[in-house]
């Protein structure tokens, strides 16, 4: 081979040529729930496909690059942080990317970087969209009280879904008080413990809640919350009154006499005999 001046630069352009090629070819995404896409490739290297690059460069958008203009959808997309060092040429690499929106296509980019640093060419692009639930469940609209006793409340309601009225909730959350409950006082409401595990969407459930005082007006309300952390709306409130337990205290006066001294009631109550006289 010979060597001129103009030998180095081309064997640069020639690495970078090779790098961008095996970049193009083995690129690739995986979309998962939770709204995270994970992105795999093949590390190329430091000196083209030999040895091991020093960093890499990965960036997204929502948009596509427009014609051939990669250089200026490159400069407003948005960079990736944490990105792991790159392993040796031939070795594969991976990279999930959270926080993303749900339901949403992205377009990913990656450059790698030798020690000086030298930066290849742009891959591909890698075009994924992510999942995700964005569907709450229903909101509970048949929640009734069915029985109190003095310090309990029993309540039945049919388990809405987890996307809307299908299928099945991840969890509830019962909150009662003694006045109307809203969304707007919903959060100083009395929480319960131990709710029942959401059913199939259509199931009747019930559910008593403990505690409470005798004799008081209760008001109840229900929401249901999805695994990825939808929750429903604020179901209807019912109320019911805890019955009276408590009885009257005892009396502890009886029997006053006029001039306010007690009279022993057993004294009191004892009949007196009277002798009828011999008289005509």
């Amino acid at each position: 081979m010979l060597i001129t001046q103009r030998t180095p630069a081309i064997l640069a352009a020639l690495i970078a040529a090779v790098g961008l090629l095996l970049l193009t070819h083995t690129a690739a995404a995986q979309t998962a729930a939770d709204s995270t896409i994970t992105l795999d490739w093949t590390a190329s290297g430091d000196d083209g496909v030999v040895g091991t690059a020093t960093s890499y460069d990965l960036r997204y958008r929502t948009v596509g690059v427009t014609g051939t203009d990669t250089l200026s959808w490159w400069n407003a997309a948005t960079r990736v942080t944490g990105l792991p060092a790159p392993h040796a040429s031939g070795t594969p690499d991976t990279m999930p990317v959270r926080g993303l929106t749900p339901l949403t296509t992205y377009y990913f980019v990656l450059r790698v970087a030798d020690e000086v640093p030298n930066w290849s060419g742009f891959s591909n692009i890698a075009v994924r969209t992510t999942t995700g639930d964005l569907t709450a469940p229903a909101a509970v609209t048949d929640l009734a009280v069915t029985a109190t006793t003095g310090t309990s409340m029993s309540v039945r309601w049919t388990a809405p879904g987890d996307d809307g009225t299908s299928g099945t909730a991840a969890s509830y959350d019962i909150r009662y008080s003694t006045a109307p409950i809203t969304s707007s006082n919903w959060g100083s409401a009395t929480t319960v413990a131990g709710e029942p595990t959401p059913a199939v969407a259509g199931t009747q459930q019930t559910f008593t809640i403990a505690g409470l005082t005798p004799a008081r007006l209760y008001y109840v309300a229900i929401r249901a919350t999805d695994s990825s952390g939808n929750v429903g709306a604020l179901s209807n409130v019912p109320s019911g009154t805890t019955t009276d337990t408590i009885a009257p205290a005892p009396v502890h006066d009886l029997s006053m006499d006029p001039d306010g001294n007690p009279v022993d009631p057993f004294l009191a109550s004892t009949p007196t005999t009277e002798v009828a006289s011999d008289a005509r």
